[in-house]
């Protein structure tokens, strides 16, 4: 069994109220709490712990008819976001990148893996500074031209 594999399944099931432990054919496993969803490493005993970049096997809604191998990291990413959303819904977005890092600071010392954000567009500060500055002129702007015309 793959070890990043296993330890990675062990910290998606930990997500909970999201997810939590099963065991499958003495596998540990993690089942979504939302759909029935189960997710197990993937068994191969010839692995190379060198060459061990962290594969799961996904039951969608638990069917082992519908199954598929997906990149371990890639699928605890969005675990790990659909879990930081549930925790921090309705607070400030600065709440959740927080949250996000300390994540994926624990999640990459647990498993020796690294999790995948997509980097959104962040504004600097100068820019946003503009955009305020910019509105206050439109509105006085606004302001005098409505008055002169009598609008």
């Amino acid at each position: 069994m793959s070890k990043k594999s296993q330890d990675i399944v062990g910290f998606i099931a930990n997500l909970m109220p999201l997810y939590t432990h099963a065991a499958v054919d003495g596998q540990t496993c993690a089942l979504s709490m939302l759909d029935g969803t189960l997710v197990a490493p993937i068994v191969d005993p010839n692995m190379d712990p060198l060459d061990d970049d962290g594969w799961l096997t996904v039951y969608w809604q638990g069917n082992p008819e519908r199954r598929t191998e997906v990149s371990a990291t890639i699928f605890a990413s969005q675990a790990v976001l659909r879990y930081i959303e549930l925790r921090s819904a309705g607070l400030p977005s600065d709440t959740f990148r927080s949250e996000r890092d300390h994540l994926a600071e624990h999640f990459q010392f647990k498993t020796g893996a690294t999790l995948y954000f997509a980097q959104g567009y962040v504004e600097s500060e100068n820019t946003a500074r503009l955009k305020r500055w910019g509105g206050r002129i439109a509105s006085g702007l606004a302001s005098v031209v409505a008055k002169h015309f009598g609008l």
